[in-house]
């Protein structure tokens, strides 16, 4: 059995093998976040939702804390021997603020593992070297890191400006204020980088239906599919939603009839339409909108009627005939999403219904974001 020296031996001896194997082959080792890319989608769309609320709420507190200030000083002045007034305007600032600020809660960023808050070290203009290199090397992805640190650097450019003093003395109003520029500061250039994530990845878009149309005894199913197709555009810089465009295929299928005392056999054709999708998105929700316009064709339908012989064709979608409408709104960017809609809920789905005769189905359409 191992006794207690040689056990620390062992362990020496392993934590030499680590420290040499680390040393060797510096994959071992912690990597520094990369460039954020489309993979990192979430977790830039976090840290901007984390950023605007916080910016939101530290403008809300300040007023907060700024009303309970401003209520003290009024205080002092019209009923001086009140015991509450005995209270300074700074107290009472901390009191709320600290109540207040207990309130706070923000989703973790996913794929950070960075330190959940850092500030400057109590009457300093100082950070922690270890708490920003823990900022940096904990990001999901490199710029969120630059982010957070430019955030602090503002904190220190502030405190070294006004003088130590001045910048802790300051009521819990000032410093609420400060902290919703900051963030405001932040969510521009976390937004900014959405767009670049988003501008530098693929997007396509992609639809397939299932159909059945009935109508005085008579019923059609039909298979519509539009393969992927890619949206393009670019985001601008003074805008925070933007559009991608694109144009693809759709075809139409028979797959069965059902007519009364007939026997018919689907068509073998396929109809065609030319289809136009415009995204809409802020990098957070998004909106699609599609125009569909057919290329036209007959669709030759053979029925038997028992002893009465077989055959005949009608035309379907002549050349021209447009339509199209909203396919989804206010929907969550993903790296890949799925929206089934039941056809009788879709603006063409309730045309068809208006015209007298049922349609029912589900719609399916898919928007991927790929990295390039």
């Amino acid at each position: 059995m191992t006794n207690f020296v040689q056990y620390r031996q062992h362990m020496k001896l392993a934590a030499v093998v680590v420290a040499v194997l680390v040393f060797a082959c510096p994959g071992l080792a912690f990597a520094a976040p990369k460039a954020c890319t489309c993979k990192n989608l979430a977790s830039v769309q976090q840290e901007l939702k984390n950023a605007i609320y916080l910016a939101d709420f530290m403008t809300k507190l300040s007023k907060k804390v700024a009303d309970a200030e401003e209520a003290q000083r009024e205080l002092k002045k019209k009923d001086p021997n009140n015991p509450l007034s005995r209270r300074s305007v700074r107290d009472v600032s901390e009191q709320v603020w600290t109540k207040e600020k207990a309130k706070l809660s923000v989703p973790r960023v996913p794929g950070d593992t960075g330190p959940e808050a850092i500030g400057l070290e109590e009457g300093t203009c100082k950070n922690q070297a270890s708490d920003l290199k823990k900022v940096a090397d904990g990001a999901a992805c490199k710029e969120l890191g630059d982010f957070a640190l430019k955030h602090e650097e503002a904190h220190r450019k502030l405190c070294e400006g006004m003088g130590k003093e001045a910048y802790w003395k300051r009521l819990y109003s000032e410093f609420a204020a400060e902290e919703a520029e900051r963030y405001k500061a932040q969510a521009k250039s976390i937004r900014d980088l959405l767009k670049k994530v988003i501008d530098g990845s693929t997007v396509k878009i992609s639809e397939e239906t299932e159909l059945q149309i009935k109508a005085s005894g008579m019923q059609h199913t039909y298979h519509i599919k539009t393969e992927a197709f890619k949206v393009s555009g670019k985001s601008s810089p003074g805008k925070d939603d933007w559009e991608l465009t694109g144009k693809g295929t759709r075809t139409l299928a028979v797959t069965s009839v059902t007519m009364p005392g007939m026997t018919c056999t689907p068509p073998p054709q396929k109809l065609a339409s030319k289809v136009t999708g415009t995204l809409k998105l802020d990098g957070l929700t998004m909106k699609l909108d599609a125009t569909a316009e057919t290329v036209g064709g007959t669709l030759t339908l053979q029925c038997k009627v028992p002893g009465k012989g077989q055959g005949f064709g009608y035309g379907v979608a002549p050349p021209g005939e447009t339509g199209g409408g909203e396919v989804f709104n206010n929907k969550d960017v993903q790296l890949a999403s799925t929206f089934p809609e039941e056809v009788a809920k879709t603006s063409w789905g309730k045309a068809i219904n208006q015209a007298g005769v049922t349609a029912t189905g589900t719609q399916t359409t898919k928007v991927e974001i790929t990295c390039k």
